[in-house]
This record gives structure tokens, C-alpha cells and sequence, in this order.
């Protein structure tokens, strides 16, 4: 359930069930698993009713984003997620500024989700759940090969490598970097930066072919 339209679908609780069960109908598969992601309500009984709603209908699980409709950057409401987690039988993941291995954790203890869900900190660090606190050269050097083998469109390719950077770069690296236009530019700024200096003290050192 996409968020933007989710907005409109986190008032229709009967809408969603029956969408629930409309797709479960359709799998004869019961491995086949059917899941939905939402974010709650500020009268939490709306929330859990909507999720027992779903769980009725035989969603397999549910992704919570502690936050409300109208929330941006407000904190997260983990104790909320919590409440939905003690309501439900189904897994319940969590999801809502986890940016690093140790947020990860901590937001499993406050809430006891059955798992988190991470979004924008790991297109910053891919490898978090490695264990690793900021990007490695290695996952840059594979996010390249991957996107030239693939041809992947340079707006997305540039947008995932200046996530990535974002925390290995400073203030006027990030000003070059990122009004860079083409691949080639990219790959050259790789090269030369990189060969001059690394910006992690790591023994594993990578060139850009």
C-alpha cells in the first residue's frame, strides 16, 4: 500500500479488507504471502482496528510506519507500534528512522516488531545490516558494475551514489558531486577522487574501471 495513496486507504478500514481478501481469493498458493503497509492513525484504536481487520481477511503481515498521515519529521511513535504489535497474532514490522544496525535494534527492544523495515538508511548505507556504520568502497565499486552492466538510467544511478556518499563526503564534495550530468563525469570523479583520497580508513582500496 503505497503511502500517498495509503492516506486514503488508512480511513477505508472495509475497503482495505476487502482488498485483503479479494487478493487472498485469488492465491490458491497459502505460502503465498500477503502483506500491507501502513501508517496510524492519532486515535490508535482506529489502527488496530484496521489491522485486525486485515489480519481476519489473512493478510501475512503488516508493515508499520509510526507515524501519522500528516507527519514528516516528527518522532516516531514506537510505543504505538508496540500497542499494535501486543494486539495482533500476525508479524508485525516496524519502520520509521532506522539508520543504523544499532537503531535496528533498539527499535525491535522498544517495540517488539517482528522485524524492522529500513528505507532511506540503507540506500545511505547499503551495508548496514552487514554491520558496517557508513558506506564501504566495495559497495560503491559493486553498485557501478551492477548499474553499467545493467544501463541503468543516470538519474538513478547518481541518486543512489549520492545517498551513499552522503556520509563519506563533506559539504563542498557533496557541491560537485552532486550536480554532476553524466556517467562519464561520475566515473571520472570517482577515479580521481578515490586514487587521491580514500575516504574510509579501510585496507581494501578500489579503482573505477
Amino acid at each position: 500500500m503505497a503511502e500517498g495513496y495509503g492516506a486514503c486507504l488508512i480511513n477505508k478500514p472495509e475497503l482495505v479488507r476487502d482488498m485483503v481478501r479479494h487478493v487472498r481469493n485469488q492465491i490458491d498458493n497459502p505460502r503465498f504471502s500477503v502483506s500491507i503497509k501502513i501508517r496510524i492513525h492519532e486515535d490508535l484504536k482506529r489502527t488496530v482496528d484496521l489491522c485486525q481487520k486485515a489480519e481476519a481477511t489473512g493478510v501475512s503481515w503488516i508493515t508499520v510506519h509510526g507515524r501519522s498521515v500528516e507527519e514528516r519529521h516528527q518522532p516516531v511513535h514506537y510505543d504505538a507500534i508496540k500497542i499494535i504489535k501486543e494486539s495482533m497474532s500476525i508479524p508485525i514490522v516496524a519502520n520509521g528512522d532506522i539508520k543504523t544496525l544499532k537503531d535496528a535494534e533498539n527499535v525491535h527492544h522498544l517495540t517488539g516488531a517482528d522485524g524492522v523495515m529500513v528505507a532511506r538508511g540503507l540506500l545511505a548505507n547499503p551495508a548496514m545490516f552487514a554491520g558496517y556504520e557508513e558506506t564501504p568502497l566495495k559497495c560503491i565499486q559493486d553498485w557501478v558494475e551492477i548499474a553499467l552492466e545493467h544501463g541503468t538510467p543516470f538519474t538513478c544511478f547518481h541518486h543512489h551514489l549520492m545517498y551513499m556518499m552522503e556520509r563519506i563526503t563533506s559539504k563542498q564534495e557533496k557541491k560537485v558531486f552532486n550536480v554532476l550530468s553524466s556517467t562519464s563525469a561520475v566515473l571520472d570523479y570517482l577515479n580521481n577522487y578515490y586514487d587521491k583520497q580514500p575516504l574510509i580508513n579501510n585496507p581494501d582500496f578500489y579503482h573505477f574501471s
